[in-house]
């Protein structure tokens, strides 16, 4: 079997904390590469890793926040201004990602609508609880604590007898079991070293539930300024930019 490779793109907060890029990773799973989540850093973030962003296939995303979307219209930007992409692009969402994510293309580019009418974009949309299949991969999504605004979700996805969970940003929730269970590789948002909300995890909390979350493996990241302060005491492994996993 072939391994997959991961590559952390972004895994620092909206406020890119100590330099660090906003959320996005960069699975290469057979012959697909898919993006999850796509901050605004993430067009100059994916080619520092000497990665290509016109070689994606799939951009999923957990929630409508700025700092895991806006990296989209600058990839439509590219795609349809410098590299008149010809293959699909297809983005999964939460309920009213297309018309988020295009009102801020638009706002940002006033021919934006334009560039999706040139460029085979396909926006699929899901909802908590479902499952849906895209080019052979399974995911499935779960509703998480974070503002309800944004539609959070975290998500699994399966193909070929493997398993990737992600959080997405959440404050503690008993459905994290149903992601990180068994997944081969479980990314977990790491937002804070103790301090307790309801939008995001802190790491003694997530060392508390660790065994009954029974990952295979599990990746802290999304780190912010309390986190990072007490970096050196959280164990484990932790998402750096740059960072490669096979799994």
């Amino acid at each position: 079997m072939t391994a997959i490779s991961l590559t952390v793109i972004g895994s620092g907060d909206a406020f890119c904390s100590d330099g660090r890029f906003n959320s996005c990773y960069y699975l290469e799973w057979g012959d697909k590469k898919i993006l999850l989540d796509c901050g605004p850093t993430s067009l100059a973030a994916i080619r520092k890793c000497s990665l290509d962003p016109m070689a994606v296939d799939i951009i999923v995303i957990s929630h409508l926040h700025g700092d895991h979307i806006a990296g989209i219209p600058f990839l439509i930007l590219e795609a349809d201004k410098a590299d008149k992409r010809k293959k699909p692009l297809t983005i999964i969402t939460p309920p009213d990602g297309e018309r988020r994510i295009k009102e801020v293309s638009a706002l940002l580019y006033p021919d934006a609508m334009a560039m999706y009418q040139n460029l085979d974009i396909r926006f699929v949309q899901y909802s908590q609880g479902e499952d849906i299949e895209i080019e052979g991969f399974k995911m499935k999504f779960f509703k998480v604590s974070h503002n309800p605004l944004v539609n959070p979700h975290g998500f699994r996805i399966e193909k070929d007898s493997k398993t990737l969970g992600y959080s997405g940003d959440t404050g503690w929730t008993d459905v994290l079991y149903q992601i990180a269970d068994n997944a081969d590789l479980f990314i977990c948002e790491c937002n804070f070293y103790e301090r307790e909300t309801l939008t995001h995890l802190n790491y003694k909390k997530i060392v508390s539930e660790q065994q009954n979350l029974k990952a295979k493996r599990m990746l802290l990241t999304h780190f912010g300024k309390e986190s990072l302060a007490r970096y050196s005491e959280i164990k484990g492994e932790k998402a750096e930019e740059g960072k490669c996993i096979l799994f």
